[in-house]
């Protein structure tokens, strides 16, 4: 293999590479695929996807907490909500409390958006797992939490709390 002939005598060890580089390609190409396949009707891009529907899972959230659920930076997470803020998709208001914060909700055209995407989602979400059994499933979503755990424990937690 040329990778093994690259690193060689550099003390790599080759499985954690393999399995950490292939986590990584399959983000992108399940990314890119929902994209052209399930999200490309409804004129939205994954990031946006994902933060409708953690409104949608959620409710209402303050900035902070959504950009953390979305798993996007607080500046990109400006750009998505102006986005759909311009679609009439989602709202955001000052919290009443502290008027710094924003909070933000979904109107009832991006609710009604995400509860008719989310099934075709999930049939994808479903479609490309169809040839993992169960217990290959469950073991390879016990071992990327158990990955994104070791991370926390690393950096800490990502919204910064």
């Amino acid at each position: 293999m040329l990778g093994e002939k690259r690193v060689a005598g550099l003390r790599i060890n080759l499985d954690s590479m393999a399995l950490v580089s292939n986590i990584h390609r399959a983000s992108g190409f399940i990314r890119d695929h929902f994209e052209r396949a399930v999200l490309k009707e409804a004129d939205l891009h994954w990031s946006a996807f994902v933060t409708l529907w953690c409104l949608w899972i959620y409710g209402e959230l303050e900035t902070r907490r959504l950009a953390a659920e979305a798993g996007v930076a607080k500046s990109t997470l400006s750009s998505i909500l102006n986005m759909l803020e311009g679609r009439k998709l989602v709202r955001r208001r000052a919290n009443e409390l502290e008027r710094r914060l924003v909070i933000v909700n979904l109107t009832a055209t991006g609710a009604e958006l995400i509860s008719s995407i989310f099934p075709k989602f999930n049939a994808e979400e479903t479609r490309i797992v169809e040839r993992l059994s169960a217990k290959q499933m469950q073991a390879a979503t016990d071992a990327i939490r158990l990955i994104l755990a070791t991370i926390n424990d690393l950096d800490g937690p990502l919204d910064g709390s």
